[in-house]
């Protein structure tokens, strides 16, 4: 059985958002062992924010899908830029 790339990663947003302590939650995701981007997940405003190393950009979201979809992006155009 295949093993789906995004459910992976909305397993690991879905524990930023389950979480319990005040401090904001943080992830960083990578391909080949490279840092590609970090997703920190602020409980007060409900809202993840995905930064691309390779781009230096901040993305703002507040939806769990569009977030993975972005993840998504980011580690496939990595892993395709060789």
């Amino acid at each position: 059985m295949y093993n789906s790339h995004l459910i992976n990663i909305l397993s690991r947003l879905d524990a930023m958002m389950k979480d319990e302590s005040s401090d904001p939650q943080q992830r960083e995701f990578m391909q080949f062992g490279v840092p590609v981007c970090k997703v920190t997940y602020n409980h007060e405003q409900g809202q993840f924010i995905v930064e691309r190393y390779e781009l230096d950009q901040r993305m703002y979201f507040d939806d769990i899908d569009l977030v993975a979809i972005e993840i998504y992006d980011c580690l496939y155009d990595f892993r395709h830029s060789f």
